[in-house]
């Protein structure tokens, strides 16, 4: 009887965590944002046929307007993904699609409101 081998992760969620860190090390060393702060690289969905990458990305201390850097960063997508195709070993290189996390900007807002309900009791 052969035993199967039930992987915790899927291949797209490995391949996903992969396309971050690769991402993540363009971002600091090949491709830069100017006045974005720090772009960080908050998750990757890529589909079951590895075909669209989904890319959340958030900037913390950044000088310009969130929908601007987002065009630089659509308008770089071709560079992003020659780098990236260097880099990743698969067949295809997925089409990239960016998306703004805001994740942290609520939390910060909670963390403030939380903070101002301690100060007034």
């Amino acid at each position: 009887m052969i035993k199967s081998y039930h992987r915790p992760y899927t291949r797209s969620e490995r391949v996903g965590d992969e396309l971050r860190h690769i991402l993540a090390n363009i971002f600091i060393s090949q491709i830069h944002i100017s006045n974005g702060g720090l772009l960080t690289v908050t998750k990757v969905k890529i589909t079951d046929d590895l075909k669209i990458a989904n890319i959340y990305i958030s900037f913390f201390k950044n000088k310009v307007a969130v929908k601007k850097l987002m065009q630089l960063l659509i308008a770089k997508k071709k560079m992003i993904r020659h780098y990236l195709g260097l880099q990743l070993k698969l067949k295809y290189v997925p089409e990239l699609r960016f998306y703004y996390d805001d994740t942290m900007e609520h939390a910060e807002k909670i963390h403030k409101l939380i903070n101002k309900i301690h100060i007034d009791d």
